[in-house]
């Protein structure tokens, strides 16, 4: 990819400027648009307007970490209306990031960029730091669906704090990934916990009730989902149907493979161990629904952890990933789930396979995504968590090739965003290694007919209770 030229505010589509607007007149604002929509220039576009009448002094940014580093600095360098403006990304020892805060704090700074991975440490130094700061006159979270686990220790960090800011914008791309209980950190945050309080729990019972004795899983009330809408859309600044940008196709195929009769045996019998089956046909989880569903998951991806050790039990899938490779006539992006996965890989592709997951040091991701947008990788493997937000791919390639369905929705979205998005040139191919008659159908009602994890689990159940796959 050659060098892209730096671009004017007035190719800012009418949406985007739309939500800078809605940014800059409001002190608590949630900015929701699906991934590719053009966030982060929006809310640039509006720090830039703030600075520039005098509004605020400085913007402090918190992003998933590669965001951080690579996504934010990329897009003030683009457009010639923030390319003027002066940042900083906060990263190296403690000490290292304390001498930019307290740069930042001096003002020699427009932008201060974080990792999210380090809010814990940040809110500690900023707690020492007068209210007068200019550190705390706008905060933005971008992602900020990623604080949406009430019990979260940078959620509850951030929450602690958040009083001491004048301004706080959210932004994402998948405000509730998971369902309605998603909203109230996230909205929380924002606003100071002045729309819902700062209990999570009272608000929960007053607008869902348990499905289960022990109350892991709740469903919202009759009314509650419109009630909890219409209390949070004065917050949200979104996109209306007819203002989304036209993206290129985008088509998603599950290739089925076969399990061999010994290793269907094995998850068969893996099944009965981890799940007991009444005298009714009825299932009863004997362990829980997650360790049950994980050593499932292994086993119809070709292995099995095993006290320390990892057993191979059958290859389909590896087959699959080599009809990839060799059919490719374009770069390809491989997702992986488990490690083993990744060695698989590399079995095939070498062990200097590019990859963008756990093991891979801060400089070495940059430098993977920099050479895949370059066209220059023919083939780079990435882990969802590692990548599912924000990170822009599109310029590498348009085939993304599963080895096997994620659980989680979000990273589902996100992950296939980093092609399908603003920017993109061909039309977006997304291929899906699923065992046949294994959880890695429900992994797909989960992520793509938007079952929640209970819906996913006993529709898992009734088709093996009707085809036979279990001995009642």
């Amino acid at each position: 990819m050659g060098a892209i030229a730096m671009r004017e505010k007035s190719e800012l589509r009418a949406y985007q400027q739309r939500i800078a607007s809605a940014l800059y007149e409001n002190d608590e604002k949630i900015a929701v648009a699906r991934p590719g929509g053009g966030k982060t220039v929006a809310a640039l576009t509006a720090i830039e307007e703030l600075l520039r009448d005098k509004h605020i002094r400085h913007a402090l940014v918190i992003a998933p970490k590669r965001v951080a580093r690579m996504v934010w600095p990329d897009e003030i360098a683009l457009w010639a209306h923030t390319a003027g403006l002066s940042y900083q990304v906060l990263t190296g020892t403690p000490q290292q990031r304390a001498i930019g805060l307290a740069e930042a704090h001096a003002g020699t700074v427009d932008i201060t960029i974080v990792g999210i991975d380090i809010v814990e440490w940040l809110v500690d130094a900023l707690v020492k730091l007068p209210d007068d700061s200019r550190l705390f006159d706008l905060l933005v979270i971008d992602e900020v669906s990623r604080l949406r686990n009430p019990s979260g220790v940078r959620a509850r960090r951030l929450l602690r704090y958040a009083k001491r800011w004048r301004m706080i914008w959210g932004l994402t791309g998948t405000l509730r990934p998971s369902g309605a209980e998603d909203l109230f950190m996230p909205a929380t945050v924002v606003t100071r916990a002045k729309l819902w309080g700062k209990s999570f729990y009272s608000w929960r019972k007053d607008r869902f009730y348990p499905l289960d004795y022990n109350g892991y899983i709740w469903a919202p009330l009759p009314g509650a989902e419109e009630r909890i809408n219409a209390e949070l859309a004065p917050l949200c600044v979104t996109l209306r149907d007819d203002e989304l940008p036209q993206l290129p196709e985008l088509s998603i195929i599950f290739d089925r493979v076969e399990l061999p009769a010994a290793a269907r045996k094995q998850y068969q019998d893996m099944e009965e161990k981890l799940m007991l089956w009444d005298g009714g046909g009825e299932a009863v989880l004997a362990a829980s629904a997650a360790v049950a569903t994980g050593k499932l998951a292994q086993i119809a991806n070709g292995f099995v952890y095993d006290d320390g050790t990892t057993l191979r039990l059958h290859g389909e899938k590896e087959q699959w990933a080599q009809d990839i490779i060799d059919d490719a006539d374009g770069p390809v992006l491989f997702i992986y789930e488990y490690r083993q996965d990744l060695e698989m890989l590399r079995g095939l592709l070498g062990q200097d396979l590019p990859y963008l997951g756990d093991g891979v040091t801060d400089a070495a991701s940059d430098h993977n995504i920099t050479q895949w947008n370059a066209g220059m990788l023919p083939f780079m493997a990435m882990h969802p968590a590692s990548g599912g937000h924000g990170l822009n791919l599109q310029h590498g390639g348009s085939d993304m090739a599963w080895i096997c369905p994620t659980w989680s929705p979000e990273l589902w979205e996100q992950t296939i965003a980093r092609l399908h998005r603003s920017g993109q040139a061909k039309p977006v191919m997304v291929r899906v290694c699923t065992a046949a008659n294994t959880v890695d159908q429900m992994k797909i009602d989960r992520v793509h007919k938007k079952m929640t994890a209970q819906q996913a689990f006993e529709a898992y159940l009734r088709r093996h209770q009707v085809e036979g796959f279990v001995n009642a």
